[in-house]
């Protein structure tokens, strides 16, 4: 049958082909394709399968026996910790520390009582205790606090003992400090220390400004700060002063109400100025009086006359110069 002349052709389109074929017509790369799609296919049932059941019998679990869980979790023994900090505390005194025992289980530990334990020392100024079960690991890292000054403190039915002092006013034991290093710390004096709950001592509240000074002239006047023996606080609260007794200059005395570079500068001008003119060496300098400070020069020993009989002679009086 002819169509008729007015009416045009039906137009071809890709939709007219036959869109069939032929499995045994299809390449090795198509016939691969399937198969990897067929398997992804299996594993995804799979794996909600399992995940199904799983969840299943987890809740079956938690509803007849949940002891079941928390017994399972407990059994997972503790094989080591791991120790990390800022200071110079080392793996051998966590160990000591800490004591845990040998059959320890991760669950089991008291986290908050490890960590009191260790702030108790006076030494750990922040901790953070994780368990780790990747690997079974307790993980313990800690801040230390530096200490700034030391001091002799005598406990209850002790002997007298060198206990640290940290910018904070916090009193501990120190441990893992080389000699050398301790032996460069000043000595405080003139506290009186009050006993806390913990059987240990309350914070100096005066160490934080004095702190300030330690650390201003270790910066400024190293050579002259390496000299300071003794720091003494007997004067902070009443006349708002610092002593500090050092091997070149007996006393010299600091207003905690001033600044510290200013009082700093000035004293290392009055040295180099005293040291240019031969001086004799200083007994007490006072830089707690403002822009005039007053300093004291030690008594020179009166010289012997040559080849004559010693003659006794009043000493000097001390010198005393204003700046």
């Amino acid at each position: 049958m002819s169509l008729p002349a007015n009416i045009p052709p039906p137009s071809r389109s890709w939709r007219n082909i036959r869109q069939e074929v032929n499995p045994s017509a299809m390449s090795k790369e198509g016939h691969r394709r399937r198969r990897f799609a067929n398997l992804k296919f299996a594993a995804i049932c799979a794996l909600a399968l399992g995940g199904t059941v799983a969840a299943i019998e987890l809740y079956l679990t938690l509803e007849s026996n949940p002891s079941r869980i928390t017994d399972s979790g407990r059994s997972i023994p503790l094989k080591r910790t791991v120790f990390s900090t800022d200071g110079v505390l080392d793996q051998t005194w966590l160990d000591r520390t800490l004591a845990l025992p040998k059959n320890a289980s991760l669950m089991k530990l008291d986290l908050d009582a490890l960590e009191q334990r260790l702030l108790a020392l006076g030494q750990i100024r922040t901790v953070v205790l994780r368990r780790r079960f990747a690997d079974n690991t307790l993980a313990v890292a800690v801040q230390e606090r530096e200490p700034v000054a030391r001091m002799m403190v005598q406990s209850r039915g002790e002997p007298p003992g060198v206990r640290l002092v940290a910018a904070d006013g916090v009193i501990f034991e120190g441990a893992g400090y080389e000699p050398a290093v301790l032996n460069r710390l000043p000595w405080l004096d003139g506290v009186r220390l009050r006993r806390s709950a913990n059987h240990g001592f309350e914070p100096i509240a005066e160490m934080r400004r004095t702190a300030e000074l330690l650390r201003t002239a270790a910066a400024l006047v190293p050579e002259l700060f390496a000299g300071w023996q003794v720091v003494s606080l007997a004067r902070f609260a009443s006349d708002h002063e610092i002593t500090v007794r050092s091997s070149t200059i007996p006393e010299t005395v600091f207003d905690v109400r001033r600044e510290f570079p200013q009082q700093l500068a000035r004293l290392d001008y009055i040295v180099d100025f005293l040291k240019t003119k031969g001086a004799p060496p200083m007994q007490r300098i006072d830089l707690a009086l403002g822009d005039q400070v007053p300093v004291e020069l030690q008594e020179t020993a009166p010289l012997k006359p040559a080849r004559v009989a010693p003659v006794k002679k009043a000493s000097q009086p001390k010198q005393r110069r204003d700046f």
